[in-house]
């Protein structure tokens, strides 16, 4: 039930605020996408220089690396992610070093091709971590995973990354194929950050969620 105000007449949820640990355009405006009019995201401006080197062995690590690093200079709620494709006839790789398998997502793209070569498995999944820092010691941590296998050859605009060459489980398209609409409703973020909204909207009282909508960097 929405609450009162003195009238009688239903307030609003105001949105909630949250700090986006991240400076990835493409991330920033895809889990904005997902997330929708009930969050409003906070982001890294330009001016802020202060990087923290991803040196965790797992995507979890990374991820709450991150959170709770902005967080304690901050002093806010902070929700961080990492992610990675993982693919079964290369061991797993590129898993978490996705972003790091070459300079430009055409080398890292070329790369797994290449490596990859004519082999018939073709299996792979991303996955991607979120942990939402909230307070000192106090996190958590929601998960997302889409199975599907990778072209033979880039395909599609759209997307960034290695979308033009991941066919979701169930199409016949890669996500750059599929598009935005499609691919914010089945990928492995948009299946985490679901759980985050859910989390969000069941324990965050309206009160803390109308004190938190104000805060700005």
């Amino acid at each position: 039930m929405q609450p009162k105000n003195k009238g009688g007449a239903c307030q609003r949820k105001p949105p909630f605020t949250v700090l986006l640990a991240t400076r990835n355009k493409h991330k920033i405006e895809e889990i904005k996408a997902i997330l929708g009019k009930d969050f409003k995201c906070l982001t890294l401006s330009d001016s802020f220089k202060l990087r923290i080197a991803e040196t965790g062995r797992t995507l979890l690590e990374n991820s709450l690396l991150k959170a709770q690093f902005f967080y304690k200079i901050i002093k806010k709620p902070c929700l961080a992610e990492d992610s990675g494709l993982f693919i079964d006839k290369l061991n797993g790789a590129p898993g978490i070093y996705s972003s790091r398998y070459g300079k430009t997502d055409q080398e890292r793209i070329e790369r797994i091709l290449n490596e990859l070569g004519n082999k018939k498995n073709r299996q792979a999944r991303f996955k991607v971590v979120f942990v939402y820092y909230y307070a000192p010691g106090r996190y958590e941590v929601f998960t997302g995973e889409c199975i599907g296998r990778i072209a033979y050859e880039p395909k599609g605009k759209d997307g960034f990354g290695y979308d033009p060459i991941f066919i979701p489980k169930g199409f016949n398209k890669t996500f750059a194929e599929l598009g935005f609409k499609i691919k914010n409703r089945i990928s492995h973020r948009a299946k985490a950050l679901r759980k985050f909204k859910r989390y969000i909207k069941g324990n965050v009282p309206f009160s803390l969620m109308n004190k938190n909508s104000k805060f700005e960097l």
